[in-house]
């Protein structure tokens, strides 16, 4: 079936609308519930968790869902943070365009175009960078939904691993939340074929693997069969970080997952020539065993245990793998720090430099694991979540810094933008939204608007109900998480502008 025209976007702003309304009454410290249907019924406030769940009997409107949906997915993905302004911003934006009579789609397009770069850059003009502890554990704080026990917990972790360490939350077995530090490293790929998957959430997780190292392409099954055979004589999982995995190696890799015979990741190893050579040889610093190397011309099918690193764990993910509690000795790390230091002294090339830079701090700053406790499994769940949303927003606030919050830095990024590009009216009411959301959240007395002069950072504090200066109230947002609330939204709101046909497959 098709539907064209007005019919189309009826259904898809339906579909937007139900995710946006879904999801709204959870933005903001004075924010609702919602439950989710489960054995027992999961209580929660997560709103990406929450627009998960949401679905549609009529396709049509269910394409509005889905569109919403995995826009909002990408903003949590790249900053971690910041799924329900996405989508209320979405809502608005959509609605809006709905309304207006645009006779020439292309122009309004490039409005739209013109908006989305010039709020983006007007945020990056605004930002303040966050410095010194007590701002790292206001901003944690904050995060955390004003809870000063896990704003603490999160600044104390962040003092430990730096801005761009790695962290990994893992539920715990007592009442309390703690956390630890370990070995380990975070490589900027992910595994190579979802298939690799064995958990719910889309992750590949591996309890004490063994780990193959190598910059060879592997290609043929033969000569990655010695390794799993190994593996599997041990009961242990496999992580191979490899160039690449081709051809009869793969696809026979994945038919073992497939079927159950064997746990394995396979993750590209990051970098290119030397570069990677190089990252490789951090990576087995850190968990120990061989280098399987094409300058070498090591022979993957000779192995012995002495071959395979080892670690407590390994999470893989579309993005990233992080190898948490290698076994490599402290000495060989630090020595191999030692040398990048020198290295990087006398390197000429900014590039180079960072770089090394990069690989520095991955050994250096290792992995905090933090385990979540209490009460019940429905308490452990939400406060696990909690803390997930707290550690990338604080880790967001670290990298790009931070504006005002309570919907202020939008409004101000849109002023100072209109008075020099003077955009349509319609994106004045667009970009008040989050704050009229967090005012409606708080039961709070719609005449209050009167009082809030953007420009003087005065706004309102959804936590204590009252309009004051916000950014001497700590009420701030971090920059990178805002743009990529501002960056989905108007993706959602292009795709709807534009679109004007809907075909239902036949099944």
């Amino acid at each position: 079936m098709i539907k064209f025209g007005d019919e189309v976007k009826e259904r898809l702003l339906e579909g937007i609308n139900l995710v946006a309304d879904t999801v709204k009454p959870t933005l903001g410290p004075q924010a609702r519930t919602a439950i989710l249907q489960g054995n027992p019924p999961v209580v929660i406030n997560d709103g990406v968790t929450i627009a998960k769940h949401v679905s549609h009997e009529d396709p049509y409107v269910q394409m509005g869902v889905q569109l919403v949906q995995n826009l909002a997915f990408k903003a949590q993905s790249k900053a971690g943070d910041g799924t329900t302004t996405a989508c209320v911003l979405a809502q608005s934006l959509c609605n809006s365009l709905k309304a207006l009579e645009i006779s020439n789609v292309h122009e309004f397009r490039e409005e739209l175009e013109k908006a989305r770069e010039g709020m983006l850059q007007a945020l990056d003009e605004m930002s303040v960078p966050v410095e010194g502890g007590d701002k790292v554990l206001e901003v944690a704080t904050i995060a955390a939904n004003n809870d000063p026990a896990l704003g603490q917990l999160i600044a104390d972790v962040f003092s430990f691993v730096g801005k761009d360490g790695v962290i990994s939350v893992e539920e715990g077995h007592g009442l309390l939340t703690e956390y630890e530090l370990k070995q380990g490293l975070e490589l900027e790929n992910g595994f190579i074929s979802h298939l690799f998957a064995n958990q719910d959430s889309g992750e590949c997780i591996l309890e004490k693997p063994l780990v193959l190292t190598t910059n060879k392409a592997i290609i043929n099954f033969a000569d990655l069969l010695p390794s799993l055979e190994y593996a599997s004589s041990q009961s242990r999982p496999l992580l191979i970080i490899c160039a690449d995995l081709q051809g009869s190696a793969l696809s026979n890799v994945l038919a073992n997952v497939v079927q159950g015979r064997i746990q394995v990741g396979v993750c590209r190893a990051p970098n290119h020539g030397d570069a990677r050579l190089d990252e490789l040889k951090d990576i087995v610093s850190v968990v120990g065993g061989k280098l399987f190397s094409n300058e070498a011309k090591d022979d993957m099918k000779i192995i012995d245990a002495s071959c395979f690193g080892s670690c407590e764990k390994t999470i893989l993910n579309q993005v990233n793998t992080t190898i948490i509690g290698g076994i490599g000795r402290e000495e060989e790390i630090q020595e191999r720090v030692d040398s990048l230091t020198e290295l990087y002294k006398s390197a000429n090339n900014d590039w180079i430099r960072e770089r090394l830079t990069t690989r520095i701090a991955r050994l250096k700053g290792g992995v905090a694991v933090i385990r979540v406790g209490g009460g019940s499994s429905v308490e452990l769940r939400e406060t696990k979540e909690r803390l997930d949303d707290a550690l990338n927003a604080t880790k967001a606030a670290l990298q790009e810094g931070v504006i005002v919050g309570g919907g202020l830095g939008i409004i101000q990024a849109f002023s100072h933008l209109n008075s020099k590009e003077k955009l349509h009216p319609m994106f004045t009411d667009v970009f008040l939204t989050p704050t009229e959301v967090l005012l409606e959240n708080a039961d709070a007395d719609s005449k209050l608007w009167d009082d809030i002069h953007a420009e003087e950072m005065v706004g309102f504090n959804a936590k204590t109900r009252t309009v004051e200066n916000l950014w001497d109230a700590g009420v701030i947002d971090p920059v990178k998480v805002t743009k990529s609330s501002l960056s989905a939204a108007f993706s959602i709101a292009l795709m709807f502008l534009t679109t004007e046909v809907a075909v239902l497959l036949e099944e």
